[in-house]
């Protein structure tokens, strides 16, 4: 089990990164950082996700990496995760937030998004995230109102949610050879987030909405067999869709 901590690096944020600990079930600390330790450093105008290896700057907790090119770029719904969405989604549930891009992505195309993450300390990552949204004037127009988050199981949250789309992104299992690893925001998630059961919460999401899109590799197998699969050059989305709707 890895070590998580919070730091403030600035004055004035001290008592904030207290407070940031208790919501995390982290530490609050300054102290050097051990080998399997990752930890939320607030400075005085942004946050940042550390781990041991990180030297001067670390993973920007914020949404505005999101390629938010329009037209035929990243956030045309004619590209394969808008196709898998679908045209009559308007509320989306992304029950797996992880670090939150997804759903920062799919909030940017328009749509209303909630994501769910259980686990504390990526639960404050999100939190923080969020907030840094306020801090630009582009991503405060196109996330304004559209974009929550709520901490807890999905498999018991989406019984009080009443979404179109259920979105699902298992973790990629991960690859053996250093030199084909993932990129750095993809190992830190594997090493902070539990295994799911990705099969129970595929059927729970089913009895839920209509329409369910899971993220899988493209060479990856299916959780079940789906009924429709948009292909992208790295992802493909496979969809299932509740004949009884």
């Amino acid at each position: 089990m890895s070590i998580r901590s919070v730091e403030s690096r600035c004055p004035l944020r001290v008592e904030e990164a207290k407070q940031l600990a208790l919501l995390a079930g982290a530490v609050h600390s300054s102290s050097p950082m051990t080998t399997d330790e990752y930890r939320i450093v607030l400075f005085d105008d942004r946050e940042e996700l550390w781990d041991c290896r990180t030297r001067k700057h670390g993973m920007a907790l914020s949404f505005r990496s999101v390629d938010r090119r329009i037209g035929a770029g990243n956030l045309s719904h004619k590209q394969p995760l808008g196709r898998a969405i679908g045209s009559k989604a308007q509320i989306i549930v992304d029950a797996t937030a992880g670090f939150g891009h997804d759903a920062s992505r799919l909030a940017c195309m328009g749509w209303d998004v909630i994501g769910i993450e259980r686990d504390q300390f990526l639960s404050v990552v999100l939190k923080l995230s969020l907030e840094d949204v306020a801090r630009c004037d582009e991503l405060q127009t196109l996330l304004s109102g559209r974009l929550s988050f709520l901490h807890g199981d999905a498999t018991t949250v989406l019984n009080t949610l009443n979404p179109d789309v259920i979105y699902l992104d298992p973790m990629f299992t991960p690859r053996k050879k250093r030199s084909a690893l993932p990129k750095k925001p993809a190992q830190i998630l594997q090493a902070l987030a539990k295994p799911s059961d990705d099969q129970n919460l595929l059927c729970v999401a089913q009895s839920v909405a209509p329409r369910v899109v899971v993220k899988r590799p493209i060479d990856g197998p299916p959780i079940i067999e789906p009924q429709l699969v948009f292909k992208g050059r790295l992802v493909r989305y496979d969809v299932y869709l509740n004949m009884n709707e």
